[in-house]
């Protein structure tokens, strides 16, 4: 075969594409983007897939002394009975101050003395003064002694004769005079020591004492500090130290005012401390206030301890079970009480009873063995420890192990 004969058989066996029909051209110009929206939506879909669900979370928690007889419950602050800011009576500048924060002090035990100096100076006159006033009720009573037998004497000689009524009247003119003149000198003596006794109480008023038996919980000024009793602004009112009684602790509890008549004097009560949370301390409500707060709708109620705590202070955060009736003796002791957790936690499937463990934002499915079932919740024989977050709610069949969720918050 010449070469002219292969070029006319190879032309023979190209395809003519002029020839194409036009709609397979249109069929292919459009089954690209349709490939691309297909690759979309599959990547959509298993983005979705992955995407971390949002699980609402409880926690396991410990029983609590008295939940059964629990009435109500209401969130307050410790406070005591006795708890005052020491200041003294009168302006000073302080020169000394004898306790410090913490520690405990007796009633009439000094706590600062002031400078002294000016109410020195102020005794040492009025002592001055009530000896001037001594002296001069002593030249009175002399004078007025005298009047008197001039008196008498001149009446004898006005009586024989020797004296006219004239002299005779102008003497005993002279003789109320003096008598004028002591009663005078009695009273200028008795506003003296008057004066001398002020003088020697503001010298008193310069050492400050305890009023009664306390624990210094804040120092509020120090040496060379100058206060005034009426001081009104600033930072230290004039106080020295505040003084708080840790025997007279109570509680003050905020409950609302529909709640008020479920509340009695008496009532015995379970304070828990947010400082000592494993503990409950029995106690009873004392009085509520006769005041309502307008803005909050609540009253205060105060509730004793029974037996003060070791380690409560004031302004603690507390928590206050009011209860129907006493709890009997060992109610307190909670050793051996399994925890609890929402019956709505517990799952049931073909193995088994288990709850979901949240941690670090990954499930795990842990095995429980449920005991008895108390109001909305159920004790756990087996099962995670108190403290562990677990899905309040699980959602059947979309849970599995090691699946990556998002804690709802409050904000939902």
């Amino acid at each position: 075969m010449t070469d002219a004969q292969s070029q006319t058989a190879l032309s023979a066996l190209r395809i003519d594409r002029s020839a194409v029909p036009m709609k397979h051209r249109r069929r292919r110009r459009w089954l690209l983007p349709a490939a691309a929206l297909l690759a979309v939506l599959v990547l959509a879909a298993v983005a979705v897939a992955r995407r971390a669900p949002t699980v609402r979370v409880a926690e396991v928690r410990e029983p609590l002394p008295g939940e059964q007889q629990t009435e109500l419950s209401a969130s307050g602050y410790v406070d005591s009975r006795r708890r005052s800011v020491i200041a003294p009576l009168i302006a000073g500048q302080l020169v000394k101050v004898a306790v410090e924060e913490g520690e405990a002090v007796r009633q009439g035990q000094v706590i600062a003395r002031l400078d002294d100096r000016d109410a020195r100076v102020v005794l040492d006159r009025a002592e001055a003064g009530v000896r001037a006033s001594e002296a001069q009720l002593a030249a009175s009573e002399a004078q007025t002694l005298n009047a008197e037998r001039t008196t008498a004497r001149t009446r004898t000689l006005a009586s024989q004769g020797a004296v006219s009524r004239a002299q005779l009247l102008d003497v005993e003119t002279a003789g109320r005079a003096t008598e004028e003149a002591l009663n005078l000198a009695r009273a200028q003596l008795s506003v003296a020591r008057r004066a001398r006794d002020a003088a020697r109480l503001q010298l008193t008023h310069t050492v400050v004492r305890a009023p009664f038996d306390g624990t210094v919980a804040r120092k509020l000024a120090n040496e060379g500090a100058v206060l005034a009793p009426a001081a009104l602004t600033g930072i230290n009112l004039g106080g020295i130290i505040e003084l708080v009684d840790l025997r007279a602790l109570e509680v003050e509890a905020e409950v609302s005012e529909e709640q008020l008549s479920r509340i009695h004097t008496g009532q015995p009560t379970l304070i828990f401390l947010d400082a000592l949370p494993r503990q409950a301390f029995p106690g009873q409500v004392a009085t509520v206030r006769p005041a309502i707060d307008r803005s909050k709708a609540t009253a205060t109620v105060l509730v004793r301890f029974q037996s003060v705590p070791r380690g409560a202070l004031p302004d603690m955060g507390a928590k206050v079970s009011f209860l129907r009736q006493p709890l009997p003796p060992g109610a307190l002791d909670l050793q051996g009480q399994s925890p609890r957790v929402p019956a709505s936690a517990v799952v049931r499937d073909a193995k088994g009873a288990a709850v979901w463990v949240v941690k670090d934002g990954r499930l795990t499915r842990q095995p429980v063995r449920v005991g008895e079932r108390v109001g909305d919740e159920v004790s756990l024989a087996r099962g995670p420890r108190a403290g562990t977050q677990v899905v309040a709610a699980p959602a059947p069949k979309r849970l599995r192990d090691g699946q990556r969720v998002k804690v709802e918050t409050g904000g939902g």
